[in-house]
Protein backbone atom coordinates (compact mmCIF):
# COMPACT_ATOMS: atom_id res chain seq x y z
CA UNK A 1 0.00 0.00 0.00
CA UNK A 2 1.20 3.76 -1.03
CA UNK A 3 2.58 5.97 1.14
CA UNK A 4 -0.17 8.39 2.36
CA UNK A 5 0.43 12.16 3.35
CA UNK A 6 -1.26 15.18 3.93
CA UNK A 7 1.19 18.25 3.06
CA UNK A 8 -0.15 21.24 4.89
CA UNK A 9 1.16 24.67 3.92
CA UNK A 10 1.63 27.95 5.34
CA UNK A 11 2.84 30.76 2.89
CA UNK A 12 4.59 33.10 5.19
CA UNK A 13 4.39 36.91 4.34
CA UNK A 14 7.25 39.43 4.76
CA UNK A 15 7.24 42.35 7.29
CA UNK A 16 8.61 45.66 6.68
CA UNK A 17 9.00 47.92 9.82
CA UNK A 18 9.14 51.28 9.32
CA UNK A 19 10.53 52.62 13.07
CA UNK A 20 9.62 55.98 14.88
CA UNK A 21 12.09 58.70 15.09
CA UNK A 22 14.28 57.83 17.91
CA UNK A 23 15.54 60.15 20.97
CA UNK A 24 18.72 60.45 20.73
CA UNK A 25 20.77 61.23 24.05
CA UNK A 26 20.69 64.40 24.40
CA UNK A 27 19.40 64.94 21.02
CA UNK A 28 19.09 68.69 19.17
CA UNK A 29 17.11 69.62 15.92
CA UNK A 30 19.23 69.12 13.19
CA UNK A 31 19.81 65.25 14.32
CA UNK A 32 16.32 65.24 13.74
CA UNK A 33 16.26 67.46 10.87
CA UNK A 34 18.94 64.46 9.54
CA UNK A 35 17.36 61.31 9.93
CA UNK A 36 13.42 62.44 9.37
CA UNK A 37 14.29 62.63 5.93
CA UNK A 38 14.57 58.84 5.44
CA UNK A 39 12.65 56.78 8.07
CA UNK A 40 13.79 53.38 6.84
CA UNK A 41 17.69 54.82 7.46
CA UNK A 42 17.31 55.86 10.63
CA UNK A 43 20.50 56.24 12.80
CA UNK A 44 20.00 56.02 15.90
CA UNK A 45 20.55 52.66 17.40
CA UNK A 46 18.46 51.59 20.00
CA UNK A 47 15.99 48.50 18.50
CA UNK A 48 13.89 48.51 21.77
CA UNK A 49 13.05 52.35 21.65
CA UNK A 50 11.62 52.10 17.90
CA UNK A 51 7.88 51.17 17.16
CA UNK A 52 7.28 49.51 14.26
CA UNK A 53 3.96 49.50 11.89
CA UNK A 54 3.96 46.07 10.63
CA UNK A 55 2.81 46.01 6.75
CA UNK A 56 2.06 43.12 4.72
CA UNK A 57 4.09 42.30 1.47
CA UNK A 58 2.99 40.66 -2.03
CA UNK A 59 4.47 37.06 -0.98
CA UNK A 60 7.93 35.62 -0.05
CA UNK A 61 11.03 35.95 -2.59
CA UNK A 62 11.87 39.30 -0.31
CA UNK A 63 11.87 38.32 2.99
CA UNK A 64 13.64 34.65 1.27
CA UNK A 65 16.58 36.59 -0.76
CA UNK A 66 17.42 39.03 2.32
CA UNK A 67 17.83 36.16 4.59
CA UNK A 68 20.17 34.62 2.00
CA UNK A 69 22.06 37.31 1.59
CA UNK A 70 22.54 38.12 4.85
CA UNK A 71 23.96 34.19 5.33
CA UNK A 72 26.23 34.90 2.53
CA UNK A 73 27.44 37.77 4.29
CA UNK A 74 28.03 36.26 7.66
CA UNK A 75 29.22 33.25 5.87
CA UNK A 76 32.16 36.07 4.15
CA UNK A 77 32.98 37.95 7.61
CA UNK A 78 33.31 34.49 9.29
CA UNK A 79 35.97 33.24 6.72
CA UNK A 80 37.46 36.36 6.68
CA UNK A 81 37.90 36.64 10.87
CA UNK A 82 38.48 32.67 10.76
CA UNK A 83 41.56 33.13 8.64
CA UNK A 84 42.64 36.20 10.73
CA UNK A 85 41.94 34.49 13.66
CA UNK A 86 44.14 31.33 12.45
CA UNK A 87 47.38 33.42 12.15
CA UNK A 88 46.90 35.19 15.85
CA UNK A 89 46.87 31.58 17.12
CA UNK A 90 49.31 30.67 14.97
CA UNK A 91 51.47 33.30 15.80
CA UNK A 92 50.50 33.39 19.57
CA UNK A 93 49.62 30.48 20.22
CA UNK A 94 46.09 29.50 21.38
CA UNK A 95 46.64 29.76 25.75
CA UNK A 96 48.20 32.85 25.07
CA UNK A 97 45.51 34.95 23.66
CA UNK A 98 45.13 36.75 26.96
CA UNK A 99 42.69 39.90 26.13
CA UNK A 100 41.17 42.83 28.08
CA UNK A 101 37.60 42.19 29.72
CA UNK A 102 36.66 45.59 28.62
CA UNK A 103 36.88 47.13 25.22
CA UNK A 104 35.52 50.44 24.30
CA UNK A 105 35.18 50.96 20.25
CA UNK A 106 35.15 54.81 19.40
CA UNK A 107 33.52 56.01 16.02
CA UNK A 108 32.43 59.24 15.36
CA UNK A 109 31.30 61.32 12.44
CA UNK A 110 34.39 63.92 11.56
CA UNK A 111 34.98 66.52 13.73
CA UNK A 112 32.61 65.03 16.24
CA UNK A 113 35.97 65.37 18.86
CA UNK A 114 37.28 61.54 18.85
CA UNK A 115 40.71 62.51 20.00
CA UNK A 116 39.46 65.33 21.95
CA UNK A 117 37.15 63.04 24.01
CA UNK A 118 39.55 59.87 24.33
CA UNK A 119 41.72 61.42 27.35
CA UNK A 120 38.58 61.73 29.33
CA UNK A 121 37.08 58.58 28.49
CA UNK A 122 40.20 56.33 28.95
CA UNK A 123 40.61 58.52 32.72
CA UNK A 124 36.76 57.98 33.75
CA UNK A 125 37.18 54.03 32.77
CA UNK A 126 40.68 53.95 34.61
CA UNK A 127 41.91 52.36 31.53
CA UNK A 128 45.82 52.90 31.39
CA UNK A 129 46.35 51.39 27.91
CA UNK A 130 47.14 53.54 25.10
CA UNK A 131 44.10 53.83 22.56
CA UNK A 132 44.49 51.84 19.44
CA UNK A 133 43.88 53.90 16.56
CA UNK A 134 43.28 52.38 13.09
CA UNK A 135 44.24 54.99 11.46
CA UNK A 136 47.77 54.97 12.84
CA UNK A 137 48.36 51.38 12.42
CA UNK A 138 46.95 51.45 8.47
CA UNK A 139 50.61 54.15 8.24
CA UNK A 140 52.95 51.58 8.35
CA UNK A 141 55.10 51.26 5.52
CA UNK A 142 53.25 48.32 3.56
CA UNK A 143 49.87 50.13 3.94
CA UNK A 144 50.98 53.00 2.51
CA UNK A 145 52.49 51.08 -0.38
CA UNK A 146 49.70 49.81 -0.82
CA UNK A 147 47.96 52.74 -0.78
CA UNK A 148 50.05 54.09 -3.00
CA UNK A 149 49.71 51.50 -5.52
CA UNK A 150 45.94 52.17 -5.07
CA UNK A 151 45.01 48.85 -3.52
CA UNK A 152 42.42 48.94 -0.74
CA UNK A 153 43.45 47.95 2.26
CA UNK A 154 41.15 44.64 2.48
CA UNK A 155 38.88 43.77 5.66
CA UNK A 156 41.66 40.82 6.65
CA UNK A 157 44.76 42.62 6.50
CA UNK A 158 42.38 45.71 9.26
CA UNK A 159 41.07 42.54 11.57
CA UNK A 160 44.62 41.13 11.70
CA UNK A 161 46.41 44.51 12.53
CA UNK A 162 43.62 45.32 15.57
CA UNK A 163 43.80 41.83 16.98
CA UNK A 164 47.52 42.25 17.44
CA UNK A 165 47.49 45.31 18.52
CA UNK A 166 44.71 44.21 21.25
CA UNK A 167 46.90 41.73 22.08
CA UNK A 168 50.29 43.72 22.94
CA UNK A 169 48.75 45.57 25.50
CA UNK A 170 48.16 45.24 29.11
CA UNK A 171 44.91 42.74 29.46
CA UNK A 172 44.08 43.47 33.13
CA UNK A 173 43.00 46.63 31.99
CA UNK A 174 40.36 47.98 29.37
CA UNK A 175 41.32 49.19 25.57
CA UNK A 176 39.74 51.87 23.69
CA UNK A 177 40.01 51.04 19.99
CA UNK A 178 39.31 54.33 17.81
CA UNK A 179 37.87 53.55 14.30
CA UNK A 180 36.61 50.21 14.47
CA UNK A 181 34.31 48.75 13.21
CA UNK A 182 33.62 50.26 9.78
CA UNK A 183 32.32 48.35 7.57
CA UNK A 184 30.08 45.31 7.76
CA UNK A 185 32.72 42.75 7.21
CA UNK A 186 34.21 44.08 10.37
CA UNK A 187 30.77 44.71 11.99
CA UNK A 188 30.72 40.97 11.99
CA UNK A 189 33.91 40.28 12.60
CA UNK A 190 33.21 42.18 16.14
CA UNK A 191 30.26 39.93 16.86
CA UNK A 192 33.21 36.49 15.76
CA UNK A 193 35.49 38.37 18.28
CA UNK A 194 33.01 38.38 21.04
CA UNK A 195 32.10 35.04 20.51
CA UNK A 196 35.61 33.55 20.24
CA UNK A 197 36.73 35.44 23.47
CA UNK A 198 33.81 33.59 25.43
CA UNK A 199 34.53 30.12 23.74
CA UNK A 200 38.29 30.24 25.08
CA UNK A 201 36.79 31.38 28.57
CA UNK A 202 34.39 28.12 28.77
CA UNK A 203 37.57 26.49 27.43
CA UNK A 204 40.10 27.22 30.06
CA UNK A 205 36.83 27.44 33.03
CA UNK A 206 38.49 24.44 34.81
CA UNK A 207 42.01 25.21 34.73
CA UNK A 208 44.33 27.68 36.66
CA UNK A 209 43.95 29.82 33.37
CA UNK A 210 40.43 30.52 33.89
CA UNK A 211 41.33 34.19 35.08
CA UNK A 212 43.52 34.82 31.99
CA UNK A 213 40.12 34.84 29.81
CA UNK A 214 37.73 36.78 30.94
CA UNK A 215 34.05 37.61 29.73
CA UNK A 216 34.25 40.35 27.36
CA UNK A 217 32.57 43.64 27.92
CA UNK A 218 32.06 45.12 24.50
CA UNK A 219 31.14 49.47 24.77
CA UNK A 220 30.16 51.09 22.01
CA UNK A 221 30.61 54.89 22.10
CA UNK A 222 29.69 56.55 18.46
CA UNK A 223 30.05 60.49 18.54
CA UNK A 224 27.89 62.74 16.12
CA UNK A 225 28.12 66.27 15.02
CA UNK A 226 25.41 67.20 12.13
CA UNK A 227 27.28 67.92 8.79
CA UNK A 228 27.76 72.07 9.11
CA UNK A 229 29.15 71.67 12.80
CA UNK A 230 31.48 68.65 11.20
CA UNK A 231 32.39 71.34 8.38
CA UNK A 232 33.16 74.48 10.66
CA UNK A 233 35.02 72.80 13.61
CA UNK A 234 37.72 71.50 10.65
CA UNK A 235 37.84 73.81 8.89
CA UNK A 236 38.22 76.48 12.24
CA UNK A 237 40.74 73.67 13.44
CA UNK A 238 42.98 74.10 9.84
CA UNK A 239 43.17 77.63 10.54
CA UNK A 240 44.35 77.60 14.01
CA UNK A 241 47.17 75.22 13.27
CA UNK A 242 48.14 76.98 10.00
CA UNK A 243 48.67 80.33 12.58
CA UNK A 244 50.34 78.13 15.17
CA UNK A 245 52.63 76.82 12.45
CA UNK A 246 53.24 80.43 10.94
CA UNK A 247 54.02 81.67 14.51
CA UNK A 248 56.51 78.73 15.32
CA UNK A 249 58.50 79.38 11.84
CA UNK A 250 58.57 83.22 12.42
CA UNK A 251 59.80 83.25 15.84
CA UNK A 252 62.19 79.85 15.65
CA UNK A 253 59.89 78.40 18.63
CA UNK A 254 57.93 75.89 19.70
CA UNK A 255 56.99 72.57 17.57
CA UNK A 256 54.88 72.46 14.59
CA UNK A 257 52.00 69.97 14.73
CA UNK A 258 50.93 68.23 11.68
CA UNK A 259 48.23 69.92 9.36
CA UNK A 260 45.40 68.19 7.44
CA UNK A 261 44.80 68.72 3.99
CA UNK A 262 41.48 67.57 4.57
CA UNK A 263 41.17 70.68 7.27
CA UNK A 264 41.81 73.60 4.48
CA UNK A 265 39.53 72.27 1.85
CA UNK A 266 35.27 72.20 2.74
CA UNK A 267 35.02 70.16 -0.41
CA UNK A 268 37.10 67.52 0.82
CA UNK A 269 35.60 67.81 4.54
CA UNK A 270 32.33 67.46 2.77
CA UNK A 271 33.54 63.96 1.44
CA UNK A 272 34.35 62.67 4.62
CA UNK A 273 30.96 63.31 5.97
CA UNK A 274 29.23 61.92 3.65
CA UNK A 275 31.24 58.68 4.13
CA UNK A 276 30.29 58.86 7.51
CA UNK A 277 26.95 58.70 6.80
CA UNK A 278 27.60 55.93 4.10
CA UNK A 279 28.32 53.42 7.34
CA UNK A 280 25.03 54.17 8.50
CA UNK A 281 24.13 50.09 7.18
CA UNK A 282 26.98 48.73 9.23
CA UNK A 283 26.07 50.90 11.92
CA UNK A 284 23.12 49.94 12.67
CA UNK A 285 23.64 46.45 11.44
CA UNK A 286 26.26 46.71 14.87
CA UNK A 287 23.68 48.07 16.91
CA UNK A 288 21.26 45.55 16.69
CA UNK A 289 24.57 43.36 17.99
CA UNK A 290 25.76 45.55 20.60
CA UNK A 291 22.20 47.60 21.62
CA UNK A 292 23.97 51.94 22.03
CA UNK A 293 22.64 55.47 21.33
CA UNK A 294 23.85 57.75 19.49
CA UNK A 295 25.98 60.48 21.67
CA UNK A 296 25.46 64.00 20.81
CA UNK A 297 29.16 65.54 21.11
CA UNK A 298 28.13 69.23 20.06
CA UNK A 299 28.68 69.97 23.67
CA UNK A 300 31.76 70.58 25.84
CA UNK A 301 34.11 68.16 26.80
CA UNK A 302 32.90 67.87 30.39
CA UNK A 303 28.85 67.42 28.83
CA UNK A 304 29.76 65.12 26.25
CA UNK A 305 31.28 62.49 28.90
CA UNK A 306 28.51 62.96 31.24
CA UNK A 307 26.28 61.53 28.47
CA UNK A 308 29.04 58.88 27.22
CA UNK A 309 29.71 58.07 30.44
CA UNK A 310 25.40 57.61 30.89
CA UNK A 311 25.46 55.86 27.55
CA UNK A 312 28.00 53.50 29.14
CA UNK A 313 25.43 53.19 32.30
CA UNK A 314 22.16 52.34 30.03
CA UNK A 315 24.72 49.18 28.03
CA UNK A 316 25.39 47.53 31.42
CA UNK A 317 22.21 47.41 32.32
CA UNK A 318 21.51 45.47 29.47
CA UNK A 319 23.81 43.11 30.50
CA UNK A 320 23.92 39.82 32.78
CA UNK A 321 25.93 39.62 36.16
CA UNK A 322 29.27 37.99 35.58
CA UNK A 323 27.85 34.65 37.38
CA UNK A 324 24.42 34.30 35.28
CA UNK A 325 26.29 34.80 32.10
CA UNK A 326 29.29 32.67 32.83
CA UNK A 327 26.11 29.65 33.47
CA UNK A 328 24.07 30.08 30.28
CA UNK A 329 26.81 30.94 28.00
CA UNK A 330 26.85 27.40 26.82
CA UNK A 331 23.45 27.98 25.27
CA UNK A 332 23.72 28.79 21.53
CA UNK A 333 21.88 32.35 20.98
CA UNK A 334 18.62 31.52 18.69
CA UNK A 335 19.24 33.93 16.20
CA UNK A 336 22.66 32.31 15.63
CA UNK A 337 20.88 28.64 15.41
CA UNK A 338 18.94 30.12 12.17
CA UNK A 339 21.91 31.43 10.18
CA UNK A 340 23.69 28.14 10.60
CA UNK A 341 20.99 26.07 9.97
CA UNK A 342 20.57 28.43 6.26
CA UNK A 343 24.19 27.38 6.63
CA UNK A 344 23.67 23.80 6.73
CA UNK A 345 20.94 23.89 4.47
CA UNK A 346 22.74 25.11 1.36
CA UNK A 347 25.62 22.60 1.94
CA UNK A 348 23.00 19.72 1.74
CA UNK A 349 21.37 20.75 -1.44
CA UNK A 350 24.71 21.02 -2.93
CA UNK A 351 25.61 17.79 -1.68
CA UNK A 352 22.65 16.00 -3.22
CA UNK A 353 23.28 17.94 -6.32
CA UNK A 354 26.83 16.62 -6.44
CA UNK A 355 26.11 12.93 -5.02
CA UNK A 356 22.19 12.22 -5.64
CA UNK A 357 21.21 14.36 -8.60
CA UNK A 358 18.53 12.13 -9.93
CA UNK A 359 17.07 11.52 -6.27
CA UNK A 360 16.91 15.64 -6.01
CA UNK A 361 15.48 16.28 -9.81
CA UNK A 362 12.86 13.34 -8.26
CA UNK A 363 12.25 15.57 -5.66
CA UNK A 364 11.61 18.66 -7.31
CA UNK A 365 9.42 17.30 -9.80
CA UNK A 366 6.99 15.94 -6.68
CA UNK A 367 6.96 19.65 -5.67
CA UNK A 368 6.73 20.92 -8.79
CA UNK A 369 3.65 18.30 -9.55
CA UNK A 370 2.07 17.93 -5.94
CA UNK A 371 2.71 20.47 -3.96
CA UNK A 372 2.96 24.14 -6.00
CA UNK A 373 0.06 23.89 -8.00
CA UNK A 374 -1.71 23.69 -4.70
CA UNK A 375 -0.17 26.28 -2.89
CA UNK A 376 -1.07 28.68 -5.64
CA UNK A 377 -4.78 27.71 -5.44
CA UNK A 378 -4.76 27.89 -1.92
CA UNK A 379 -2.97 31.52 -1.56
CA UNK A 380 -5.53 33.65 -0.88
CA UNK A 381 -5.95 31.67 2.71
CA UNK A 382 -2.17 30.98 2.73
CA UNK A 383 -2.37 27.62 3.91
CA UNK A 384 -3.09 23.99 2.04
CA UNK A 385 -3.33 20.68 2.51
CA UNK A 386 -1.91 18.33 0.00
CA UNK A 387 -3.13 14.60 -0.04
CA UNK A 388 -0.96 12.07 -1.96
CA UNK A 389 -0.16 8.77 -2.58
CA UNK A 390 3.36 8.72 -4.23
CA UNK A 391 5.38 5.61 -2.53
CA UNK A 392 8.78 7.45 -2.70
CA UNK A 393 7.28 9.83 0.27
CA UNK A 394 7.30 6.77 2.43
CA UNK A 395 11.65 6.62 2.08
CA UNK A 396 12.45 9.14 4.96
CA UNK A 397 15.79 10.42 2.59
CA UNK A 398 13.47 11.47 -0.11
CA UNK A 399 11.07 13.34 2.21
CA UNK A 400 14.11 14.84 3.93
CA UNK A 401 15.13 15.86 0.25
CA UNK A 402 11.94 17.70 -0.23
CA UNK A 403 11.77 19.04 2.85
CA UNK A 404 14.93 20.93 2.30
CA UNK A 405 14.41 21.89 -1.03
CA UNK A 406 10.70 23.31 0.42
CA UNK A 407 12.74 24.89 3.35
CA UNK A 408 15.11 26.93 0.81
CA UNK A 409 12.12 28.49 -0.88
CA UNK A 410 10.65 29.72 2.68
CA UNK A 411 8.97 27.04 3.74
CA UNK A 412 9.40 25.40 7.17
CA UNK A 413 8.81 22.18 7.55
CA UNK A 414 7.12 19.26 10.44
CA UNK A 415 7.10 15.73 9.75
CA UNK A 416 5.30 13.39 12.25
CA UNK A 417 4.85 10.12 11.25
CA UNK A 418 1.47 8.17 11.86
CA UNK A 419 -0.30 5.29 9.94
CA UNK A 420 -0.64 8.17 8.04
CA UNK A 421 1.86 10.61 7.50
CA UNK A 422 1.38 14.01 7.62
CA UNK A 423 4.01 16.97 6.97
CA UNK A 424 2.46 20.32 7.94
CA UNK A 425 4.56 23.45 6.72
CA UNK A 426 4.53 26.46 8.65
Amino acid sequence: MATRLILSTFIRRSVIAYPRQTTLIHSNRSLQRLFSTTKPRLLAAVPEQTTSVSRATVGESRDSTSKKNRADEIKDAKLIFNQAWKNIEDHYGRENIHLPREFIFLMGAPGSGKGTHTPSILRARGITNPPVSVSQLLQTPECKELINQGQMISDRYVIELVLHAMLACDPTVGLLVDGFPRTDIQVEALKLLHDRMTELRQEFWDTDQRDLFPRPVFRICVLYVDEEVSVQRQLSRGKFIREHNMEVKKTGQGVLWDERVTDNDETLIRERYSIFKAHYGSLLKLSKMFPFHLVNATGNIKEVLEIILKEFEYQSSLELDSDTFDSISHIPVASQIGIHARQDLISRLEHYQDTEPDTLHAAIRFIDKNVIPEVHRHSISGHANIRTAEPLMGDPHFAAMVMDVLSERGYHARLNYRPIFFIYYQ
